[in-house]
């Protein structure tokens, strides 16, 4: 017998979320209006923490990195699954969190990035509630902090290394409906700060200046050459320094940020960046400082794996795109513990990162049944 003929429910629940899409929306809306920026979430995971008691979930906490982890415990037969969903996002605590409904669509800040991949961990536990399905497996269930920018994954990073031993897959819910991230994109961030005696430009002209010995470098790293196979990058996001039109800059900064699909790569690019920087700093004689910002490991989990040929054949049956990309997500971090791991989404939106960021409320219902007919599946992997 296989998954399907085990559990009939799996047909009816496109029509449950369907007649639940208002209550989705709603708890997608009051989880979007609270302000978790990373590193300051903490009115979500309160709010969470409340919200996964209430699903029943055991030895439900607020770890130390500001996850929220709660259990839904199965027969204890089958394999424990992670799902992780990160429940912070790239706003200032200060934004307008303000949810509006126009034609069919919600638009407000995280919307979707990444409160729908939370409200739909919640709603795949009220579903496996309804329908009175006992699992053979656990589900643990973690809704993380930190995935943003400088976040670095803090919260999937203390996850996983809590419960990697006690976990068999792991499912990262963020993202839009279709596709699969099978693959984790490995990347370094560092603030780059030049600093120098300054003065004033006329009178001590020739002095070193931090703003010029910050551009040389640049200049140079921008000439680097990489390769598209595997693909390897680098941009300096953020130039800081200065104090004014007639003063020698004393102190100015960069942002740079570097990732591949490949860790030697990066290895190699980082090595000449580090020259690059290491031989202005001699040639002008000043000081530099270089502060790691951020570190995300990263992996691959094969397309051969039964874990992708499971998810790829449900959502291609679902009339789904199943094509697989690397990006980097919460998945990075269990991919280098050689977890098996891939991370889809649920629904389908847009502007991710903006302000009018938005969500399609038409197809949430496929998506939400395209998780809950995943997870009973992988309950059921040889």
């Amino acid at each position: 017998m296989n998954y399907q003929e085990m559990y009939p429910q799996i047909k009816e629940s496109r029509q449950w979320f369907l007649d639940h899409i208002e209550e989705i929306l709603e708890e997608n809306i009051t989880i979007t209006k609270l302000p978790s920026p990373s590193w300051d979430e903490i009115e979500t995971a309160q709010y969470l923490e409340k919200r996964f008691k209430q699903l029943g979930l055991a030895e439900v906490q607020i770890d130390s990195a500001l996850n929220v982890i709660g259990w839904h415990r199965g027969k204890g037969q089958g394999p424990v699954i992670m799902l992780a969903a990160h429940h912070d996002t790239v706003f200032p605590r200060e934004t307008d969190l303000t949810v509006t409904r126009k034609d069919g669509r919600l638009y407000g800040p995280g919307i979707r990035d990444n409160s729908f991949g939370v409200t739909s961990m919640i709603w795949l536990i009220e579903a496996l509630k309804h329908f009175q399905i006992e699992l053979p497996g656990d589900l643990l269930v973690v809704a993380t902090s930190g995935e943003e920018g400088l976040g670095d994954l803090k919260g999937m990073k203390e996850a996983v290394k809590n419960y990697h031993d006690k976990v068999d897959y792991v499912l990262a819910i963020d993202g839009g409906l279709g596709g699969l991230v099978t693959g984790g994109i490995t990347s370094r961030r560092f603030l780059v700060t030049v600093e120098t005696g300054g003065g004033h430009s006329f009178g001590n002209f020739g002095v070193a200046s931090a703003v010029h010995s910050l551009a040389k470098m640049i200049a140079q790293i921008a000439e680097l050459e990489v390769p598209r196979e595997p693909k390897t990058t680098y941009n300096v996001g953020v130039i800081e320094g200065g104090t004014s039109v007639n003063t020698i800059a004393a102190t100015a900064s960069f942002l740079l940020d570097m990732r591949s699909t490949r860790r030697e790569e990066l290895e190699k690019l980082e090595e000449k960046v580090m020259s690059i920087i290491s031989k202005v700093e001699k040639a002008d004689q000043v000081q530099v400082k270089i502060d790691l910002k951020g570190d995300r490991p990263g992996g691959q989990t094969s397309l051969d794996h039964p874990l992708v040929q499971t998810i790829r054949k449900i959502q291609s049956d679902l009339g789904l795109s199943n094509q697989t990309h690397f990006s980097s997500t919460d998945a990075n971090v269990a991919m280098a513990y050689d977890l098996p791991a891939v991370c889809f989404g649920c629904a389908h939106g847009g502007n991710a990162h903006r302000t009018d960021e938005w969500l399609q409320i038409e197809g949430i219902d496929l998506g939400l049944s395209a998780f809950f007919e995943i997870v009973l599946a992988l309950m059921h992997l040889k």
